[in-house]
Formats: structure tokens, sequence, C-alpha cells
């Protein structure tokens, strides 16, 4: 397998490029190929969403087409009125009729705008949709294991924001483009014919513009993807933070909120200075070189005038064209920042619909019957990081019918046992069955329709007894976390617990209490299991769960609940 790091700019390269940049300087334009080769085929993808749509987008095209060519009326008409109707012996109605001329084109240009403007709604609005339905299918086949590596808040943002930036992209954007080359086109030929020497001034920096503009593209997009990822991790700890808001109240951390959130705002602040700082740095400069153009051609013109070798319409409608050509060609020099932010769009949404799933189905799934209930592992041994099992080795026979209660301290794998047996994830090593099917070869829609769960989610802190009761003051020593557990009258029981101030707790403690009733009780430690009974038989064992009912006995006390 091949290594992957991360740029500076949060591009993916792989490990032969970084290797190359170390020993010589033609790493640049390898990985300048790898973006452009990666480029296209997220283009060809995007693009790929408007093939329904390309007779509403024909349309557009034709209308845009339209609105082109009659914006190419009002300068030649102004040219007619300098040159043969503003003079003493001139035909008076002959003025009329141009200006009229002029009025039209300008409602005949109204009219194309309004027409290109609605199709561009209707194709836009569902082409978005289009873009959000696979983004959310692809969320909808995911696996238990893609979220817990990710922060739902990113998934809010990619189906509204970044499903918007693609749709204007397609809209907007390609057809703007369109008609801004086909601007560009057409006025170069018309300025060719009014005066060849006056379109190559005009043009002398042209090529300049360009050429900056498709050199400074790959570093626009590595600042582009920087930003994203800055505004990412702002949200989610914004998320975080609001969801648990009770605690951090409770607890009175919310200046140390203040200061996480500090630190990512200045990261993302950092982020766009950065890039809106390098931008602004640069687009000057184009401005300026395509003013130069103008410049020659006001001096070459003029002079032609003066010494009567040009008409002044002729002067005064070639510069109306090339005010019209200089459009375009400024914002061709923003042309990479908009594509680097699209396309950075774009490889988000399909990051999300090309992920496959971690509990993949069966290439040929056996529709599965009607369940009796009997469930059993053999085997199992499961970790959510392969270098961390959950559990290990675990065989497990359950009848049908039979209520069973798992009990445990928090990561003994109690939760992870419901995880495997809803097949949210799959085992590492060994089998999970159900009436003496192996879960991996059935569909997983067969399994869930006939699976019943009822969960309780409550926001509490994951990790150690110690750190949950340091939360409101993090540096707390050992020694006053003991005596903060001594004045609650907690300490003893502490020590009883298999890891003591170490032993982790989590959000997910059901009480012990509810289970007294269960058929049979499964007690898990470390990942393994290590007593089976009933409530009573457990009790008299005096083993492990007899611990774990003294503890949250003396717990319930503590917190006057009787337990």
């Amino acid at each position: 397998m091949k290594a992957v790091i991360w740029s500076r700019g949060g591009s993916v390269l792989d490990a032969d490029s970084v290797s190359c940049y170390a020993s010589d300087g033609r790493c640049t334009e390898r990985v300048g190929r790898q973006q452009l080769q990666g480029a296209k085929k997220v283009m060809k993808r995007i693009i790929a969403y408007a093939k329904p749509y390309r007779r509403q987008m024909a349309a557009a095209g034709v209308a845009l087409i339209a609105a082109t060519l009659v914006d190419l009326a009002p300068p030649y008409n102004i040219k007619l009125i300098v040159n043969t109707v503003l003079k003493p012996s001139s035909f008076a109605g002959a003025l009329v009729w141009l200006v009229l001329s002029l009025f039209a084109a300008s409602l005949v240009r109204m009219v194309l705008q309004t027409v290109r403007g609605y199709l561009a709604v209707g194709i836009g609005s569902k082409m978005m949709g289009d873009i959000r339905r696979d983004v959310y299918r692809s969320l909808m086949r995911q696996s238990m294991a893609y979220f817990d590596r990710r922060q739902t808040t990113q998934f809010i943002s990619r189906v509204n924001g970044d499903a918007d930036a693609m749709r204007q992209f397609l809209t907007d954007g390609i057809i703007y483009l369109a008609g801004q080359v086909l601007t560009v086109v057409a006025i170069f030929i018309v300025m060719l014919r009014l005066n060849v020497l006056l379109a190559l001034l005009a043009f002398l920096t042209t090529p300049v513009v360009l050429i900056s503009s498709t050199l400074i593209w790959p570093f626009m997009r590595n600042l582009w993807y920087g930003q994203w990822r800055a505004v990412v991790r702002i949200n989610s700890l914004v998320g975080d933070s609001l969801q648990g808001i009770r605690v951090v109240k409770a607890f009175g951390q919310e200046a140390a909120e203040v200061e996480r959130f500090g630190l990512a705002n200045s990261d993302l602040v950092g982020q766009t200075v950065r890039m809106n700082g390098y931008w602004q740095g640069v687009f000057p400069a184009f401005p300026f070189l395509t003013g130069i153009g103008g410049l020659l051609v006001w001096y070459y013109g003029g002079q032609s005038v003066l010494h009567d070798r040009m008409s002044i319409g002729t002067l005064i409608a070639f510069n109306a064209y090339l005010a019209m050509f200089l459009g375009p060609l400024q914002w061709f020099s923003q042309l990479s920042n908009w594509i680097s932010n699209a396309l950075a769009t774009a490889d988000r949404v399909f990051e999300i619909i090309d992920a496959r799933p971690d509990v993949p189905e069966a290439d040929r799934p056996a529709p599965l019957p009607r369940i009796d209930g009997r469930v059993t592992l053999r085997g199992v041994t499961f970790g959510y990081e392969a270098h961390r099992p959950v559990l290990q080795d675990v065989d497990l026979d359950v009848a049908a019918g039979e209520m069973i209660g798992f009990v445990g301290h928090s990561g003994a794998g109690k939760s992870t046992m419901i995880n495997l047996i809803c097949r949210f994830y799959d085992p590492d090593r060994g089998s999970v069955e159900v009436d003496g099917i192996n879960l991996r070869g059935v569909p997983q829609e067969d399994l869930h329709r006939q699976i019943g769960v009822v969960l309780q989610e409550t926001f509490l802190f994951d990790g150690t007894v110690a750190e949950n009761i340091a939360y409101a003051k993090p540096d707390a020593s050992s020694w006053e976390i003991i005596q903060a557990a001594r004045i609650a009258n907690a300490h003893d029981f502490i020590l009883n617990m298999p890891d003591g101030y170490d032993t982790r707790v989590g959000e997910r403690g059901h009480r012990l209490s509810t289970l007294r009733n269960a058929d049979r009780l499964v007690v898990l430690q470390k990942g393994r299991i290590v007593e089976s009974g009933s409530h009573e038989d457990l009790l008299r064992s005096e083993g492990v769960y007899h611990g774990l009912v003294q503890a949250q006995r003396e717990l319930s006390r503590i917190k006057g609940v009787d337990g």
C-alpha cells in the first residue's frame, strides 16, 4: 500500500512525490500533473450531473449566444451616430432610428436574460436536488464506523452548502463561463475588423494575464482546502459545546470552552488571511496589465484621429468594445480562484458519495427468513481500533425468547455486543449468527427489519473516573482528586473498581436493578465473558457482578436514589 501524507495546503500527495520533492525540484511538476489529472476527473463528474438536463441547458445556451450577439450591436450603432448622424448636413430621422435600435437591443437583451435566468433556476434546483439525494443515499448506506470517525456537523454543510456550491458552478458558473468565452471571441473578431493594429496593441498583455492565472491555480486550490478544513473544525467544536452545554455550565467550564474556540477561530482567521491576502496581493496586477493595452489604444488611436487616419466614431466604438472585452478578461484572471473553490467543494461531496461501507453487503446475499431469535457468537474478537480489541474470543449462545442482560464496567463491551448482533459492525475474527445463519451472508435490510432496539442516550463524558472528577479542574493533582472522592464518600467503592480511579466510565450505563428479571446475566470484563447466571446466583458467588452491584448501591446511596 502506498503511503499518503498531507501537504501544507491540505492536498493529498503520495509518498513518491514527497520523496521526489526532498531530492530534487522536479517534484513540483509531478504534483502539478497529479492535481491537473484529478481536477479533470472531478470536472467530468460535475458535468455528468448536467446530462439529464442537456436540452434545457442547450436552450439556455442559445439564449446566451443570442444575448451576446445583441450586446455587440450598441457600440457599432454609436459609431454610426458619431460618424454619420452628428453632422450639420445629416438627416435627423436617422438619429431616431439609430436610438430606437439601441432601445430594441436593450429590450431584446433583457428578454433573453430573463429566459436564460428562468431556465437556470429550474435546471439548478433539480441538479441540486440530485446532488443532495446522492449524498444522503451514501450517508444512509454507510456503516457506524464511518460516523465514528467524523463529526456529524460536517455532513450538514456538505448536504446543503457544498451541494448548492456545485449547483452554482453547474448552472450559473459553466453557462457564464461559456458566455464570457463567446463574448471574448466575438469582440476580438469585431475589433480586428475595425482596426488590426489597435487590436494587437489592446491584446498585448493578454497572454501574460492568462498564463499567470493558470500558474497560481494549484496554490489557490490548496488555500481553499485549508480554509474549508478550518471551517469544519470550528463548526464541529461549536456543535459539541452546545450539545454538552449543561455539563459545561454545571462545571464552570465556559472559559475553557471559549479558549478552545479561540484557538480554532484563530486558525480559521489565519487561513482566511492567507487565502484572501494572497489573492488581494496578486489580483490588482491583472487590471494593471490589461489597462496598459487600453492606454496604448488611446495614444495610437488619438494620434490617428488627429492626423485624419481614423474617424472619431471608430475610436469611440473600438474603446467601447475594448471595455466590453476587459470585463471578461479580468473575470478570467479570477477563474483559477473560482474553479479552485468549485473543485474543492466537489471533492468534499464526492468523498461522501464514493465512500464504501465498512460493513459491505455480500456479493450474493441470501434472503433471511423469519427468525426465531437464537443468537450465537463464535470466537468473536472485535475492536473499533485494530490494535485495541474491545471483545476477545467471545463465545455465547442465547436461546430464542431468552432475556439476556449484559453487565460490566464502561468499556467492557456491552454496547459492542449489541452493535455486532445488529451488524452495525462486523467482527474482526469469528462470526455472529442468528438461527445458525452467519449475518455476513444476509441482506442487512432483512436483518434490521426483524430486530428491535431501544436506545438510551445520555450526554456524559467518556473517560476515567479521575478525569470525570477533575472535569471542573483539569490540572487537579491525584491527591486533590482523591480528597474530592473522600468528601463524596466515593473513595472506597472506587478502589473496588477493576482499575480504581483509572477505570473508564461512560455515557451508556443502564441501572443494574433493571436486569434482575433477566433469564440470564452475562458479565463482561475487559472484553471477555467472566461470569454468567441469574441475578441471585451471581450475587451468591461474590464475584465481579457482586462487586458491581455493591458499587452501584453505594453510588445510589450517595446520590440519594434507591438502587
